[in-house]
């Protein structure tokens, strides 16, 4: 690649977050080929105001000699297959979070990025927001061991499908995982065991009598981690429509104590004082695909999540579920062994 404002880049998924990567590659000077999305409509509407080709041949159009990179902003049970068909065919891929909802599918994209030779990155975009940058600064004043508390909780979400366990998995596997890869870089390790308590909240709300298997969309549960630390999370998608989205973080340890208004606020209370600290205005996403540019042409950049980052939250994920089904406490690492069973 020798011209990235000449980066050719397919979008796949026209929804929300289609429209939101191909905005961002458009900004950073790449050239948007083509969107696919069954939606034939809103396909259209993305693919004029981008100037891109409507594709409705995908697996002529991956390819093009002028295509390079592929976004993958489908729902989640979706992306292993177009993932593995771009890395096939020889074409770099940023795939939204999480990897997948399955280990097996998740294994699939590694094992196509491993053959490929191209580039496989996972959008955990909080990894530049910069509030998630002040409490990895903050959190090495707190010293060892540290004890983590995470409260995410909103009304049932406005796109549906979120809730389908068959589709995107609830929040567990679709909001949680920006959490557990935060924390393996603040604790430094990955959590050896977990302990959960889950619901669905949602079940008999009619918002949601469309979806068949409705996925668990709240709970309470306990992460241990190696060296000592402790995480602990309480998580809600399913209470009533209209509640605003509410998040807030408590972080202690010897030294000191960090609590976060998401993303308004970090505060670090220690032996020296009080220090608030207030983010700059700053959209994640774009700084992502920026980075994903820069890692492409071989200029420095901060690293984007790999697939490896993807599989470490997703067992965290199927970890809390098991957890949940089978009243116990559940390593991350059994996720993996069962696959293999």
């Amino acid at each position: 690649m020798t011209d990235m404002r000449r980066l050719g880049v397919l979008i796949i998924g026209a929804g929300d977050m289609g429209v939101r990567h191909a905005r961002h590659w458009r900004r950073v000077g790449a050239e948007i080929r083509g969107v696919y999305d069954p939606d034939e409509l809103r396909t259209a509407h993305l693919a004029l105001e981008v100037g891109a080709d409507v594709v409705t041949d995908l697996d002529a159009f991956v390819q093009r000699a002028d295509l390079e990179v592929v976004s993958v902003c489908t729902p989640t049970y979706l992306h292993a297959s177009y993932t593995v068909q771009a890395l096939l065919a020889g074409l770099h891929v940023l795939c939204e979070k999480p990897a997948a909802l399955t280990l097996e599918d998740a294994e699939r994209m590694r094992q196509a990025e491993n053959n490929s030779g191209r580039k496989l990155r996972i959008g955990f975009m909080r990894r530049f927001d910069p509030a998630c940058h002040q409490i990895l600064t903050f959190g090495k004043a707190l010293g060892l061991p540290m004890l983590a508390q995470a409260t995410l909780a909103a009304g049932i979400r406005p796109k549906l499908l979120m809730h389908d366990a068959a589709t995107n998995g609830g929040p567990i596997i679709d909001m949680c995982c920006h959490i557990f890869d935060q924390w393996v870089m603040l604790f430094g390790e990955r959590p050896e065991s977990v302990r959960a308590h889950g619901y669905t909240f949602s079940e008999n709300k009619v918002e949601l009598s469309s979806i068949q298997h409705k996925a668990l969309d709240s709970a309470q549960f306990t992460l241990t981690y190696p060296s000592g630390g402790v995480g602990q999370v309480h998580v809600s998608w399913g209470l009533p429509a209209g509640i605003e989205v509410f998040e807030r973080h408590t972080y202690m340890g010897p030294d000191g104590l960090i609590t976060v208004d998401w993303p308004e606020r970090v505060t670090l209370r220690n032996k020296s004082g009080t220090t608030r600290w207030h983010p700059p205005k700053a959209d994640p996403w774009k700084t992502e695909i920026e980075n994903f540019q820069r890692e492409l042409t071989g200029r420095m950049h901060q690293p984007l999540a790999t697939i490896e980052d993807g599989i470490a939250a997703l067992q965290t994920s199927l970890a809390v579920l098991a957890s949940v089904a089978e009243n116990r406490e559940v390593r991350p690492a059994e996720m993996e062994v069962r696959q293999r069973v």
